[in-house]
């Protein structure tokens, strides 16, 4: 069974897809039959296939969304503003302890959902009834996390690009300090936070691959014998390979490629560290030249 993938419009859900069939083009409007109604969304994948029961697949297209179909979306997007003001006023007549995010009507009108969020459980079943009455449909309203509330509301990171969960994530993958820690990043808060205040997805990004290098490298306050000298790892590029040394007032840079392991230590020949040595030396006679 051939699916596609599907954003859904003003909504944090995207999934895949049946395509039933049709020939379908990346970037392009459908309507869709979803679990809870008639929907519109757009393509922003190619086609791949699961098998027929997969959990995976969420829905199917029903027909490419037509001009005046995308044209009625202007009507969909007023009540859905209406919806919102009516909404957040009957939150605070009600006194509830809730942050209203954003509003979706779906494209068939069948069902307005609501979504908020909030650190504890809310009985709401009040302002179900008030918007009901309003606006004479199915209403929901879905409790999300901040990290959904980001995804819906959208942005840039610190990276300067848009923010991952906006157009990469399916879900949401558990991230952890660890990751942080593998990859010898600072662990300010702040650096490694986005703007949920969790943090950042794309520390899981590059994991795998630092976990897997750094299997072969000296952690941190590691010891490197060289000789009758012992050296402290101050600092470790994993990417590149090359670890920074400490003795005393000595410093000096060597590649992974200059170590020996034994069991649990690690050793560097001398010839290394006098080379390494020579070369600090004659770059500091040269500054002290120049200056």
């Amino acid at each position: 069974m051939s699916v596609i993938y599907i954003k859904l419009r003003n909504s944090c859900e995207a999934c895949y897809v049946d395509t039933n069939g049709l020939s379908i083009e990346t970037d392009t409007h459908y309507i869709i039959e979803t679990e809870h109604g008639t929907d519109i969304g757009c393509t922003c994948r190619h086609m791949k296939y699961l098998d027929e029961n997969a959990a995976d697949k969420k829905g199917k297209i029903l027909r490419t969304a037509s001009e005046e179909e995308i044209k009625r979306l202007r009507e969909i997007i007023s009540v859905e503003e209406k919806a919102f003001h009516v909404c957040k006023k009957k939150i605070l007549e009600r006194k509830l302890d809730m942050k209203l995010v954003s509003v979706k009507c779906l494209f068939d009108r069948t069902k307005i959902i609501f979504y908020f969020v909030a650190e504890n459980r809310i009985d709401f079943r009040e302002v179900v009834r008030d918007l009901a009455a309003v606006f004479r449909t199915r209403i929901e309203m879905r409790q999300i996390g901040v990290r959904d509330e980001t995804k819906i509301m959208g942005g840039y990171g610190l990276c300067g690009r848009e923010l991952c969960c906006g157009f990469l994530s399916d879900g949401f993958d558990p991230v952890s300090i660890k990751m942080a820690k593998e990859q010898n990043l600072n662990l300010n808060s702040l650096k490694i936070s986005g703007m949920c205040g969790r943090l950042l997805c794309c520390l899981g990004y590059e994991y795998e691959l630092y976990k897997e290098l750094n299997k072969y490298l000296p952690s941190i306050d590691t010891e490197i014998h060289a000789g009758e000298k012992v050296f402290k790892v101050i600092a470790v590029d994993t990417l590149n390979g090359v670890m920074k040394l400490k003795n005393d007032n000595t410093m000096v840079d060597v590649r992974s490629s200059d170590l020996q392991r034994t069991d649990d230590k690690y050793f560097i020949s001398e010839e290394i560290i006098k080379k390494l040595s020579n070369i600090h030396l004659k770059e500091n006679n040269a500054e002290a030249f120049d200056e």
